[in-house]
Parts: structure tokens; C-alpha cells; sequence
């Protein structure tokens, strides 16, 4: 099916005239009855009746017309409104972040979404990773390294991660001296990005402590709060742990060996034309983070 055969006809009908549609559409006017001769050719159907000046629809011709017309309106929107995505927020964000930070950076979108009344925003809490290909999600904001090199990524900053546990149940299980320690004790794990409960906790040397316990949990909050009660020793990161360690509701443990400073990034797909979405969420969570967002993190 040739499209530009059947607009060039719909122009034809509405224009009138070989000439003004020739000219609407940026073609010779002997270019533009070829095609439409063509296309009466390959249906085997008069659709025009032409003078020397005029043309007008047969009455199948007309009857085609009237069939392609909505055809043609519905393409028309579709393209106005890629456009318009192209050049101002509209349509649907989705936008995955970490649980544990979502509360921090929900704000920053938020108000994305009030300066732009067309923009629709589904907001993600997870930590699984996102597929961000799959156009599951537009951007997502990871921490740790991002192994993907087709994806594009935009540094927001740090935060650190650090084992930590209640005074209660440090004075009554005892402090450990050494990462060899914890084997002695009653470790409670998060989840990967994969759903898999760790396995291994990271050291400020850059090396790795086997670890295991009897408790595992994919919420920072949940661990946060068997650490408060005393069931053990979790790795949390300053966002969660940092006000109770403060206040000495939880005390780091092993803090100069135990802990790694992991990189927060907010990444998409790498494509050359972006949504105006895509590109004001970018700008909107950069802005956040220039604002004191991951500091933000490492004191509250």
C-alpha cells in the first residue's frame, strides 16, 4: 500500500486542483498526476474527474475519500501529539527509584508533575531493577555500579552502607573484634536487585565478608526495625540508620572495616531523541540532587 499515493489523493479532493495540492505537498505538479494516475491504474477505478483547471471526485472516488479521511485525522493526532511529547512533558512518566529513598525524591517529581498539568506520573518503589529497554520504566534511579553501557547515566551522587545493631543486643551478645566474628552472630539480610538475599557484605578494603543468617528481608525498613528491637546485626545504609546512630538507638559495628560507599545514578535508555519527559525528569532529579539530595541522605 502506497500511504503518499492515498494522501496525495486526499489533498487532490480537497484542494481542487492538481496545482494547490502539488504545492501543499512540496512536489511537481507533473509528479503528482503520475501518482495519481498510478493509483487509478492499480485499483482499476476512475477517482478523478479532471478539467483543465479542476479536479473532482468520482463517486467512488468520493466513497474512497470519505474512507481514508478519518484515516489520515487519526495519523494527523498521532503525530501533533508526538510532537508535543517531543517538545513539552505530556503523557506518562514512570519513574522507579529505591524504597529507601523514595520519600526523599518523590517531592522532586511531584513537582515536575505540577509544573506540567499533561504529564501523568507512575512512581516506583522497588528494589528490583527495572527494565529500563522493556520501556517498564523511562528512568530509574539505581545505587551501585551500573554494568549496562547502553544505558545512559547521570551521577545524583553517594550514600554510604554500614553494618549496624542495637546497643541491647550488642551487650548482650557480645562486640565483634573481627569481620571473622560474624559468623557467631545473628545476621539479618537484605535482598539484590535479583530478589537473591545476600550472601556477602562489602568492605571498605573493597573485599567481601561471607555472611548468613536467620532473617531476610527486601525493605530496608523492615531490617531497620528488627535492628531496633534487637534481633541482630543488619547493613543499612546512612539514609535508614544515620538519625537512630545519632541518637544511639544503633551503634555501627566494625565501622572501620564493614561499609562501602555506593553511587547513586539516575539512568534511561540511550536513545537520540528523547521525550520532553525524559529529559525534564533527568533535569528535575539532577536539580534534586544539586539541592543537597544524596547529602541530604548521608545525615539524616
Amino acid at each position: 500500500m502506497d500511504l503518499n499515493a492515498y494522501r496525495a489523493f486526499v489533498l487532490a479532493v480537497e484542494h481542487g486542483t492538481i496545482t494547490d495540492a502539488a504545492a501543499d505537498l512540496g512536489v511537481s505538479r507533473p509528479t503528482l498526476s503520475r501518482q495519481l494516475a498510478a493509483l487509478e491504474d492499480r485499483l482499476g477505478l476512475a477517482l478523478l474527474h479532471r478539467t483543465t483547471r479542476s479536479v473532482r471526485a468520482t463517486p467512488r472516488g468520493r466513497q474512497l475519500y470519505e474512507q481514508l479521511r478519518p484515516i489520515f485525522d487519526d495519523v494527523e493526532g498521532i503525530e501533533a501529539r508526538l510532537h508535543e511529547e517531543r517538545r513539552e512533558p505530556t503523557g506518562w512518566l514512570r519513574v522507579s527509584v529505591p524504597p529507601v529513598i523514595a520519600n526523599d525524591v518523590f517531592p522532586a517529581l511531584d513537582a515536575l508533575r505540577l509544573r506540567h498539568p499533561k504529564l501523568r506520573l507512575e512512581f516506583v518503589a522497588d528494589i528490583r531493577w527495572a527494565d529500563v529497554h522493556s520501556d517498564e520504566v523511562d528512568v530509574a534511579v539505581r545505587a551501585g555500579r551500573v554494568g549496562d553501557p547502553s544505558l545512559v547515566q547521570r551521577r545524583l551522587g553517594s550514600r554510604d552502607v554500614y553494618a549496624v545493631a542495637s546497643p541491647e543486643y550488642l551487650d548482650a551478645q557480645g562486640r565483634p573484634e573481627s569481620v571473622d566474628d560474624l559468623s557467631r552472630h545473628l545476621l539479618l539480610r537484605g535482598q539484590g536487585a535479583t530478589g537473591d538475599a545476600h550472601r556477602e557484605w562489602p568492605l571498605w578494603s573493597g573485599a567481601r565478608v561471607p555472611v548468613d543468617g536467620p532473617f531476610v528481608s527486601n525493605d530496608q525498613r523492615v531490617l531497620l526495625q528488627a535492628a531496633l528491637l534487637g534481633r541482630g546485626i543488619t547493613m543499612l545504609s546512612d539514609v535508614s540508620a544515620g538519625k537512630h546512630v545519632a541518637a544511639g538507638r544503633l551503634v555501627r559495628v566494625l565501622p572501620d572495616e564493614i561499609g562501602a560507599r555506593l553511587m547513586l545514578h539516575a539512568v534511561f535508555a540511550r536513545r537520540t531523541l528523547q521525550p520532553a519527559s525524559v529529559r525534564a525528569c533527568i533535569d528535575a532529579l539532577v536539580e534534586w540532587a544539586d539541592g543537597g539530595g544524596p547529602s541530604r541522605m548521608r545525615l539524616e
